[in-house]
């Protein structure tokens, strides 16, 4: 069906360059035992990608490298989902040490992994990217200490002896042998200079590297059809390699390699700096992605990088910042499997300070005051510590490009719109909500996008409240998958028990999702305050369109919430709230409504009211802020009955003190009371 859906959409053309491009892979990997075999007339040279001003590193920065550090010499390796695995020196690499099971050393597909019997491949992939490798090099570089050196060239050999290419499950796609490079090229620059007992394990680790670009080459993740993170990752690795390694070939494949980058600059980011695979998990792992490329391209010193693709990645960086809380941390909407190119100080930080259940892997402080130091506060509207940029000599804003566009300055109530990502920001008072009215990804493929139309995030004072339920994981449970990706996970209304975007139950349905929920361009205004408003059509097979209208209420801490139904018929709806962890909820019935408290500072409370009777009630639910865990929390259900025209309205008020006026709950009676039309007759 996939197939017929593909054939039906593209274009003759497209098909025929299709064919022909899958025929030379096909070709090259028939080809690629050859390459592997030959010794490779490739030597490693150093580049400039670390110039570390350890003057500007903060004690905080070096002891989290020395801690991380530290752990792996003991055998305990750090994971930011699963926390630290007592794996011993050296571990198991084909094991996922969560099921227990292992992949056989074989030739094996991707699809040969994933084999759903409870295991997670994604396990033995992120042990295997190697990204520990360069904290030991940093460590090394920090206290002089050769014990890091050596754990971190024995780690490496043990790996390159163990997984022969391209036998075993780690050498199955392109990106995982992409990202493994980096973190070994990134080593060497670190180990740099070698002794002369050690040119014997550079060659043999230089080897292992030209295997990898052979491999990666061989198997690239480039399609007509489709275009994301797999892909950029090869391209930077390919990139990287190319950089680092030197001898025939090299710099054209520099030359090649950076300009595809800088061409899916262009076609995987949008203008303003949102990733098109509607996920702010994958909108780090690629703002990370370009973010290496680009410091390559520096460390290269020519060619220089496009200004247009420096001002597309400082947007990208805005994009960041815009949707961030005070302290750093993104929303988690779309899938988040905490992808990386290299450990920040803000992965650190969580691995070897705080326990999994306070742990989110979308804190990016760290990142944005990379991005501060690349392109100048002025320019980004950054703020973050310095020490990731301190190991790249970016003491100081380096002003690689003064981009033209500029972030208005914040006011205390605003809204900003990002039109092509889907997503708008209300600020009112102390709080404010984020809006989502996301496109299904990658121009409707929508392999990472969750069933979050209309959704919204409530944050007050800087704290989540309302929150998305996040992803908790991929293959190792279908039926989990599928329960954090769909609509009753999200803070949205659904209608007769109806998904938005249709969700396969099969295990070949885990990336995909249906492209039934278009959604329309978030408008905004100040009608009765500042307002955002947006439409989608997930329910139109049940004759029904949803509108929803989110406004800041002038003069009074609080938001109104407007689910306005078009359409015709009766229908069964059902709104969700799910709210943050180690928050308590309790609900009080109103005439035809609900009155929900959520305790804690700051406290908030929210009136549910419409024409109908409504049932409320708090279930027990699950969040997750980092891959592969989840965590206890609480979910605010409201259902009713209504024929359509109709609308459902939502007031939320938050304070600092115990309680809520009474008079505010007044007032929401009031205006239950004077939107009640006759019975029977639910009119929008």
């Amino acid at each position: 069906m996939k197939l017929l859906r593909i054939l039906k959409r593209e274009s003759p053309l497209i098909l025929a360059r299709e064919a022909l491009w899958r025929a030379r892979r096909e070709l090259n990997k028939r080809r690629l035992p050859v390459r592997l075999g030959r010794p490779a007339q490739l030597k490693f040279r150093v580049v400039p990608y670390y110039n570390p001003d350890l003057r500007n590193l903060s004690d905080e920065g070096r002891r989290l490298i020395l801690d991380f550090a530290d752990e792996i010499q003991a055998g305990r390796f750090p994971f930011l989902g699963y926390d630290t695995a007592e794996l011993g020196t050296p571990p198991k690499w084909n094991r996922d040490f969560v099921s227990g099971k292992e992949w056989p050393d074989v030739t094996c597909e991707l699809r040969d992994c994933i084999r759903n019997d409870g295991s997670d491949v994604k396990v033995p992939y992120e042990l295997s990217r190697l990204q520990f490798l360069p904290a030991l090099g940093k460590a090394h570089v920090l206290s002089g200490d050769h014990s890091y050196r050596r754990v971190a060239k024995n780690l490496l050999s043990h790996w390159i002896h163990s997984n022969p290419a391209p036998v075993g499950v780690n050498w199955t796609i392109a990106m995982e042998a992409a990202l493994r490079a980096m973190s070994i090229c990134f080593l060497l620059n670190l180990l740099s200079p070698f002794e002369r007992e050690e040119e014997t394990w550079l060659a043999a680790v230089t080897h292992s590297l030209a295997q990898h670009l052979f491999f990666i080459e061989a198997n690239l993740e480039f399609s007509h059809f489709i275009s994301s993170n797999h892909y950029l990752s090869d391209l930077v690795g390919l990139y990287c390699l190319s950089l680092f390694l030197d001898g025939r070939g090299m710099a054209a494949r520099r030359r090649k390699y950076s300009h595809l980058i800088e061409a899916e600059m262009a076609r995987q980011v949008f203008d303003d700096g949102g990733d098109y695979e509607a996920s702010t998990g994958y909108q780090v792992l690629v703002t990370q992605l370009f973010t290496t490329a680009l410091l390559l391209m520096r460390a290269e010193g020519t060619p220089s990088p496009s200004p247009a693709f420096v001002e597309r990645l400082a947007s990208m960086f805005r994009f960041l910042k815009a949707i961030a809380s005070p302290s750093g941390e993104l929303p988690h909407i779309g899938d988040c499997d905490d992808g990386r190119t290299e450990l920040l100080s803000d992965d650190l930080r969580q691995m070897t300070h705080l326990p999994v259940a306070e742990r989110n892997s979308l804190r990016v402080s760290g990142l944005l005051g990379l991005g501060q130091q690349l392109f100048g506060k002025s320019a980004v509207d950054c703020e973050g510590p310095g020490d990731d940029a301190a190991w790249y000599g970016l003491t100081k804003p380096s002003q690689v490009i003064s981009p033209e566009t500029r972030l208005e300055p914040v006011r205390k109530s605003f809204t900003k719109i990002l039109p092509k990502s889907g997503i708008g920001v209300l600020r009112h008072d102390s709080a404010e909500i984020l809006f989502f009215a996301i496109p299904n990804g990658i121009s409707g493929k929508g392999s990472h996008t969750h069933n979050d139309k209309l959704s919204f995030v409530l944050r007050v004072a800087g704290e989540e409240v309302f929150r998305d339920s996040g992803t908790a994981c991929y293959t190792r449970d279908i039926a989990t998958r599928n329960k954090f990706r769909s609509t009753a996970a999200h803070n949205t209304l659904m209608i007769d028990g109806t998904e938005q975007n249709r969700i396969s139950s099969g295990p070949l349905g885990l990336f995909i999702l249906g492209n039934d929920a278009a959604v329309s361009r978030i408008d905004t205004g100040e009608s009765q305050g500042r307002f955002l408003r947006a439409s989608h059509a997930g329910y139109r097979s049940l004759g029904v369109m949803h509108t929803r209208t989110i406004r800041a209420i002038d003069g009074e801490a609080a938001f109104l919430i407007e689910d306005k139904l078009e359409g015709g018929g009766e229908h069964e709806f059902e709104l969700h709230f799910q709210i943050a962890p180690n928050r308590r909820a309790e609900i009080t019935p109103l005439e035809n409504g609900v009155l929900c408290r959520v305790l804690g500072t700051p406290q908030v409370e929210l009136v549910v009211t419409a024409c109908v009777p409504l049932d409320g009630e708090i279930l027990p639910s699950l969040v997750s802020t980092t891959y592969g865990t989840t965590v206890p929390s609480s979910r605010l259900r409201v259902r009713g009955k209504t024929k359509v025209p109709a609308r459902i309205t939502t007031q939320l008020w938050w304070v600092d003190a115990a309680g809520l006026a009474s008079a505010q709950i007044e007032s929401a009676k009031k205006s239950q009371t004077r939107d009640a039309v006759p019975a029977g007759v639910c009119l929008a």
